[in-house]
């Protein structure tokens, strides 16, 4: 199996409203030894407003996010989608990756009409690197040397792990550097603890994953929050409800022992008080796990590991309690409201075959035939998308009415003060906020100056557009 190195740069924290500014993946053998690479970088769409932290974190100017020598965003994705393909089956890998940059590689392939699932078909697997180090920290090994904070908080941030592990850290927040400073982190991991890479890569496929979480015997759960390493020991209760990838696990820190006489109330009201004692495990997205017995007792949380497997053996055995466990936790778990916008419409269901298949007629055909092959998705989804991509690549293609109606729409959109999409409006606001002081560095206040001068030209010529309709 080979492996797929991956990271981006983007406008902004925001999967479904931001966009990918710069691919870069190298791909590996099984060894690690790099077999190919590319990069890619695009120039933002007429809808993306770049968030002004993103542009000082990545250094990219609004010159350089602009550059009309640069692809489109569609056709970058076309380019990234047909490359990738070429390289499956493989195990994709990032920093960070399971929540930052393939959730950033799902909604443009949503959002450009590709199949947004790529790295978990076509034989594909994924994990994530960060969840390596945790590995290291946890278990104490030492492979990765994780460096601390000033807080004395262990540091799990890219570039501090590999300057803490002698790996050259030479232009942070670029993502072919980032790329293969991640590279270089798993090559020392895989030389120094081959055991630790061994289960890493197995994790990354998720019936692995889903034997080693439903097999009745209890471990160790990392999980990852506010820039801190938790661990909990849990054991297996239920698959989650409505969601095949999803596992529920009951923690083992606190006594069990009341369980079985509270009430449906009592349960729910224990289940859902922080620090919640349900713990959801996601198959597909490389946990980081570890067996008990291999876990250093701080972990134990003041027990001790015999007491944590009598506690799990009574759970697994109670199938009554597992089964009411999982009853009152999906009546009672929290309800999210619809998404209103079709950026952020990726997960509320799956598309038909039948447009699948008109997707691939879409980016095939002339653009002269794409308006029809759009009015004739299933999927409003995929309708608007289909029409927006016309829009901002040929608009040529459409009739003057319809062009002229989607570009008041989108004038409006970058005109709102609501809290999302983001807007030029609140964008200038934001310009305004982070202006240069005294400890500013010099390549920084360029940036914003020429930032808040683009957004205030781009305001006046909105407001003049729409006060001509």
């Amino acid at each position: 199996m080979s492996f797929i190195f991956f990271d981006t740069e983007t406008t902004g924290l925001h999967a479904g409203f931001d966009q990918i500014v710069q691919f870069a993946a190298v791909r590996t053998d099984n060894d690690l030894n790099e077999t190919d690479r590319f990069e890619l970088r695009s120039r933002i769409d007429p809808n993306v407003v770049p968030d002004v932290q993103a542009m000082l974190a990545n250094g990219l100017s609004i010159e350089a996010l602009t550059d009309q020598h640069l692809s489109t965003h569609y056709q970058m994705m076309r380019d990234l989608n047909e490359r990738l393909l070429s390289w499956s089956p493989a195990i994709f890998l990032g920093y960070n990756s399971i929540r930052f940059d393939e959730e950033f590689l799902r909604h443009a392939l949503y959002r450009t009409l590709h199949p947004p699932y790529l790295t978990s078909l076509h034989g594909n697997a994924r994990n994530d690197v960060m969840s390596l180090a945790l590995s290291c920290s946890a278990s104490g090994d030492n492979a990765l040397r994780v460096p601390l904070k000033d807080s004395g908080d262990p540091s799990f941030r890219l570039h501090d792990i590999a300057a803490a592990n002698g790996i050259a850290v030479l232009k942070a927040h670029d993502a072919m550097f980032d790329t293969q400073t991640t590279l270089e982190l798993c090559r020392l991991v895989k030389k120094l603890s081959p055991d630790l890479w061994r289960r890493f890569v197995r994790f990354s496929n998720k019936a692995s994953v889903a034997d080693f979480v439903t097999s009745d015997e209890p471990f160790v759960l990392t999980e990852f929050y506010g820039n801190r390493a938790y661990h909990t020991p849990v054991v297996f209760v239920a698959n989650e409800p409505d969601q095949p990838n999803g596992m529920l696990c009951l923690s083992l820190v606190e006594p069990i022992e009341e369980l079985a006489s509270m009430s449906d109330e009592q349960l729910a009201s224990w289940l859902l008080s922080p620090p919640r004692p349900i713990r959801r495990v996601r198959s597909n997205a490389g946990p980081t796990m570890m067996p008990l017995w291999e876990a250093s007792e701080e972990f134990f949380v003041g027990t001790s590991c015999e007491e944590l497997e009598d506690r799990a053996a009574r759970i697994v055995e109670d199938e009554g309690l597992k089964t009411r466990i999982e009853r009152v936790f999906s009546e009672n778990r929290a309800q999210y409201p619809e998404p209103g916008h079709v950026e952020e419409m990726l997960y509320t269901k799956f598309s038909s075959r039948n447009d699948a298949t008109l997707c691939d007629r879409f980016h095939s055909a002339p653009w002269s035939e794409r308006h029809a092959i759009a009015q004739s998705f299933e999927d409003d989804r995929l309708k608007e998308l289909a029409l927006r991509i016309c829009h901002f690549e040929c608009r040529s293609a459409l009739a003057p009415e319809l062009v002229q109606a989607m570009d008041v729409d989108l004038a409006h959109r970058l005109m709102s003060t609501d809290a999302r999409p983001p807007s030029v409006e609140r964008a200038l606001k934001k310009v305004e906020e982070g202006r240069p002081s005294s400890e500013c560095e010099v390549s920084d206040i360029g940036l914003l100056e020429g930032y808040g001068a683009f957004l205030s030209e781009r305001r006046i010529k909105i407001m003049r557009f729409l006060e001509a309709q």
